[in-house]
């Protein structure tokens, strides 16, 4: 072979080792990059400590192991750098739990090595694989197709509880509490019982009915005696239009958002005997790694509790299902109950005491739950005797699940599992009736004069309900979706004697409609919202010197001189109102001066229809003058852009107040 002939063929050769070369660095700049990418995510998510992060990662870990899979059965080989990116992405996720997991140590190392051993040992056994031709592509291709599978499995059952991001407050919780004890607290201080229905309508009592002076669809008798010689409101909201912001805003006297907590909470449970589907909802509509009502609130338990009180929660928490959350670690000696609404899954009940939880009723158990009311009535009165016996003031929390869907009830009598009444209707009158037994209960113990009942509803009806002729139902924004009943007695507390407000009459009837006797009440007109009820139980509990923490807002105010009836019916407490969704103040209401004098105006400046013929629009510059038009039906912004403009201000301010301090602490 002649000298130019080697020539040609080594620059041959040198050229096609440099085409490969070009081709190899090509082939690998996606691996290269997508491992950059995928190692900087890790990074990001471990350094956040964000729940929702994991989530991501897996699902990427799933997509790398379906393009290894591809790789594998078009080229037959396996690309290092995304064999690595998968490594990556798998450990990181496992170390993530182990850094900032809200459970022991033990069990988020137990549970993660569970989970993630397997997909890591697919992994690494690939790299041992020896075995030559198309066995090899083979046995490859089912170790990364169970990669893909085992991946999948992480996901659906990694254990989301993760430690809050929050700035804490637990310094100023801890000085709060310690301020108060039994002395602090007023000598006659009332017994309290704090009824809270789950998504009663407006006009579902019949001291409220929409039927006017005609029988009304819902007879209640116990609950209307509840006003009897003391009080109840025509204009009093739920401070959400769902119920676990509303549950955090009653408990702690502040707007929910201050909280994280901007909409219903789901179960976490993922090790349980059932399994829950929803477990990873709350990492993506709650920020923060928020997971219920954080541990350095201070509720009205926590606060009572340090009082001297017994205090029990009876029925439906839904404000976190482990640690900080659980009700006996927010001040509650005592809870019977379920952690989440009757049509979750789970939904099964437990009796806890000290942040120990014993199950008593399964979610199969509870697939007919028609005694639900006996049950939990009689857990009520249980409560409350031992307090009594014991000498003690007590606060019982009694959180009905009632009237929510699913409906059930047994008012014939037959026992479990009779399904011929479960009605809306017979389910409100079978609980009127167990709250007639409370009250009664407390009578026979002789300290009903000396307890205040405080009875309203967690936001508007869902599905079934009757909110007059007010606009909107639960999940809105609307009078109908937050607006809802409110009474409230206690003989001994002087609890509607004053003379500022005239009496007024309601018939008290049967539950076929026949009137047994009219009662004496104080209708009060003035606007107040759930975060009232802590300063004004507070209030009766400790007098007129009673205190409130320090080092954060506290967004309600006392309504005693209200329900005192020493201040006229109209009285407004608040400056403004805040109409929140989902975190986001929606709209306001506040008194303004008009030529006929204050009246109360309510603005939206841009607010999802309620209508769903017309389910993509939104209404925006709404105003609505709520003293002549309660059902929101005629906007008046046009013909007052004054007032429209004034609102809408204070609309931009309240948003930008809340977004700089969102959790409400003060300097």
């Amino acid at each position: 072979m002649d000298e130019n002939k080697k020539v040609e063929i080594e620059e041959t050769k040198r050229a096609t080792g440099l085409k490969e070369k070009i081709k190899l660095r090509k082939e690998n700049i996606f691996p290269l990059c997508y491992l950059v990418v995928m190692a900087l995510f890790s990074l990001v998510m471990i350094s956040t400590g964000w729940n929702f992060f994991p989530l991501v990662a897996i699902v990427f870990a799933i997509a790398t192991s379906v393009i290894l899979l591809f790789t594998v059965l078009k080229k037959n080989k396996m690309p290092l750098l995304l064999w690595i990116a998968y490594l990556v992405l798998v450990g990181s996720t496992l170390f993530f739990h182990l850094v900032h997991g809200a459970e022991s140590f033990g069990k988020r190392l137990w549970w993660n090595l569970v989970l993630s051993a397997l997909p890591l040992a697919l992994a690494i056994l690939i790299k041992f694989i020896k075995i030559k031709g198309k066995k090899e592509k083979i046995a490859t291709s089912i170790c990364v197709a169970l990669m893909a599978g085992t991946s999948l499995v992480y996901f659906f059952f990694m254990n989301l509880r993760v430690t809050p991001t929050v700035d804490r407050l637990w310094k100023g919780q801890e000085d709060y509490l310690k301020s108060l004890n039994p002395d602090k607290a007023d000598e006659n201080s009332p017994n309290v019982l704090f009824i809270l229905m789950d998504d009663l309508a407006y006009a579902d009592l019949s001291c409220y009915s929409y039927m006017k002076d005609g029988k009304a669809t819902i007879n209640t008798p116990n609950i209307d005696s509840i006003a009897e010689n003391g009080i109840y409101m025509e204009n009093f909201y739920a401070s959400a239009p769902v119920c676990s912001p509303s549950r955090f805003t009653a408990l702690t006297g502040r707007y929910a958002t201050r909280g994280y907590l901007d909409n219903v909470v789901f179960p976490t449970v993922v090790d349980g005997p059932t399994f829950s589907p929803t477990h990873f909802l709350n990492p993506y509509q709650f920020l923060n790694n928020v997971d219920g009502i954080l541990g350095d609130e201070i509720t009205i338990a926590e606060a009572l509790d340090a009082l001297g009180y017994s205090t029990s929660c009876i029925g439906k928490w839904n404000l976190g299902d482990y640690g900080e959350y659980l009700p006996t670690n927010q001040g509650f000696d005592y809870f019977y109950g379920s952690y989440y609404v009757n049509d979750m899954t789970p939904y099964d009940w437990v009796e806890e005491v000290d942040g120990k939880s014993t199950p008593v009723r399964s979610h199969k158990d509870n697939l007919d739950q028609s005694d639900s009311t006996r049950v939990f009535t009689d857990k009520v009165n249980e409560q409350i005797n031992k307090a009594v016996e014991k000498n003690e003031k007590f606060f019982t929390y009694y959180a009905t699940p009632w009237p929510h869907h699913p409906i059930f009830s047994n008012d014939n009598g037959n026992g479990q599992g009779d399904i011929s009444d479960d009605t809306y209707i017979q389910c409100i009158e079978e609980f009127d009736k167990g709250v007639g037994e409370i009250i009664q209960n407390l009578k026979d113990k002789g300290v009903y004069e000396d307890t205040l009942i405080i009875f309203t509803s967690d936001n508007g009806p869902g599905r079934e309900g009757v909110s007059g002729s007010l606009r909107g139902r639960k999940n809105t924004t609307f009078e109908g979706g937050m607006k809802v009943p409110m009474l409230a007695s206690y003989p001994k507390g002087d609890l509607g004697d004053g003379d500022a407000i005239a009496d007024s009459q309601f018939p008290i009837t049967d539950y076929e409609g026949n009137i047994l006797r009219y009662a004496n009440t104080k209708k009060i007109e003035s606007s107040a919202m759930l975060q009232d009820l802590f300063p004004t139980i507070l209030n009766y509990v400790m007098g007129d010197d009673y205190l409130l923490p320090m080092d954060r807002i506290i967004d309600g105010v006392s309504l005693k001189t209200l329900f005192s009836a020493l201040k006229p019916a109209d009285f407004r407490v608040h400056d403004i109102l805040y109409y929140m969704k989902k975190g986001k103040v929606q709209g306001i209401q506040m008194a303004v001066d008009t030529t006929s004098g204050k009246a109360d105006f309510k603005y939206y400046d841009n607010v999802h229809t309620e209508n769903s013929a017309f389910i993509d629009q939104f209404y925006k510059n709404y105003l609505f003058n709520l003293d002549t038009d309660p059902a929101e039906g005629y906007n008046i912004a046009k013909a007052n852009p004054e007032i429209a403009r004034l609102m809408k201000e204070h609309l931009d301010k309240v948003r930008a107040e809340i977004k700089g301090n969102r959790r409400g602490i003060k300097d």
